[in-house]
């Protein structure tokens, strides 16, 4: 499973990195959108860009020698950094701007900014894994942020509400789903107090301390809670007759949990089997669920969001590109889809062609009429909503390029990094001081 696991993960990086890079291109030259929008869809793309390159960082540890792993380890980190940056910036602006003013948004971002820096600093002086890097922060703030924009307008009073409310409700549920869907399939270990879900994803044994490991769990909890609170939000506006593609979207994930809880307590399955890579049922579950929605369904989500919600600019200039995206999405998600599919039940490659060549063709002739649908019917967020909730701020085409350009920055600072951790054996020695601290065989 571990070759599977990362033929996934290459996959994914392929795709993630494809579609924010041409969709920072689409971007660039729409200079229509609001400066709140402006700003989350560079920083859509940019996440996209650093998760990619992540996925493949990750899927080379698996495969590398035994310390050329260093480099790819704090590559990985270096750049989950850069996802928690920007999931945080994009919950501070949109699609309700909680910085209401030109200096609270340069502070804001100035603070974030020094807060990835701080990281950095902790890791290459030698202490990486420790609470000084607040594990789990980047779940916190998006909890308080989106579950807040969610419940004031989705549960708005009758008489104000209006397809942008809802509009804004949905989009705050989505990138919810983006950054906790995974999470949410673990609800009945959480619920339940099963092993699996107390050491599913931490980093174990002596490199971290106990209070990193529930700070972790605390903030994989309160991401199942706001899975509730959506799940229980979309049930009741679905009895009122006000229901949405929210529920559609979450409920999947809380059914594949129940059925995960069921592969993950079997008598035959350790804690190590969960995440580890063993051909066991366990990891062909993960595979299936949550590496998935890593490697698919997030990107799926934002391109949704980029083109449902006028992010996009399509016109005959830009309709090209965003239609080969789309193209792109649908052929690599295919295939992905396909590689699980054989990696499980062993198919005949005659037959694989020919299945991942009709999927493609049909999926073609799908995106054709989902594209032009999502391309010609967008959603707006700020009409008939209030002027109170979108105050005027000025951000500059220059300051929109810079930003830009401090991304491409710290992805380069990132692999310098992460040479010089791998060249000075950095990990190594941490680890190796960490084990003799708890006891343990250096």
């Amino acid at each position: 499973m571990a070759g599977d696991s990362s033929n996934l993960l290459y996959i994914g990086a392929i795709l993630s990195v494809a579609l924010g890079a041409m969709s920072l291109r689409i971007i660039r030259k729409n200079k229509d959108l609001e400066w709140n929008e402006a700003l989350a869809a560079r920083i859509i793309c940019w996440m996209f860009i650093g998760k990619g390159i992540q996925n493949a960082a990750v899927a080379n540890m698996q495969d590398t020698s035994v310390d050329m792993w260093q480099f790819y380890a704090q590559l990985s980190s270096g750049l989950d950094n850069l996802f928690t940056g920007t999931i945080i910036a994009l919950a501070l602006i949109y699609p309700v701007p909680l910085l209401r003013s030109e200096k609270q948004v340069k502070i804001g971002f100035t603070m974030l900014f020094g807060f990835l820096v701080y990281v950095i600093l902790l890791e290459v002086s030698g202490n990486p894994y420790t609470v000084f890097e607040l594990p789990g922060i980047v779940y916190w703030m998006a909890m308080i942020c989106w579950s807040t924009m969610y419940l004031k307008f989705r549960l708005i009073d009758p008489g104000n509400s209006n397809d942008s409310t809802d509009n804004i409700a949905i989009v705050s549920g989505l990138f919810l789903t983006l950054l906790m869907g995974h999470i949410w399939m673990w609800w009945p270990g959480m619920v339940l107090q099963s092993n699996y879900f107390y050491f599913f994803d931490l980093a174990g044994g002596p490199m971290t301390s106990m209070t990193w490991d529930y700070m972790w769990n605390a903030s994989y909890t309160i991401c199942i809670v706001t899975g509730f609170m959506l799940l229980g939000v979309e049930i009741f506006q679905y009895s009122k007759g006000n229901g949405s593609i929210l529920l559609y979207l979450i409920i999947p994930y809380f059914i594949l949990g129940a059925i995960g809880y069921i592969v993950y307590s079997a008598p035959e399955t350790t804690v190590s089997h969960t995440r580890g890579t063993n051909d066991t049922l366990a990891s062909i579950w993960n595979l299936l669920t949550s590496q998935l929605h890593f490697t698919v369904m997030r990107p799926l989500i934002a391109m949704f969001v980029l083109l449902k919600f006028g992010l996009f600019n399509i016109n005959e200039e830009t309709k090209p590109m965003a239609k080969i995206m789309t193209i792109i999405l649908i052929v690599v998600a295919t295939s992905a889809i396909l590689e699980l599919i054989q990696s499980i039940v062993p198919i005949n490659q005659m037959i694989s062609a020919a299945l991942l060549g009709i999927i493609i063709a049909l999926g073609i002739g799908w995106e054709e009429r989902s594209f032009d649908s999502l391309a010609s019917n967008k959603s707006n967020v700020r009409v008939g909503v209030g002027k109170r909730w979108f105050p005027n701020v000025s951000i500059s085409q220059k300051t929109l390029e810079r930003l830009d350009l401090v991304c491409f920055i710290y992805i380069l600072v990132i692999f310098l990094i992460s040479f010089i951790v791998w060249q000075t054996d950095m990990l190594v020695t941490v680890m190796l001081e960490r084990y003799a601290e708890a006891g343990g065989v250096g």
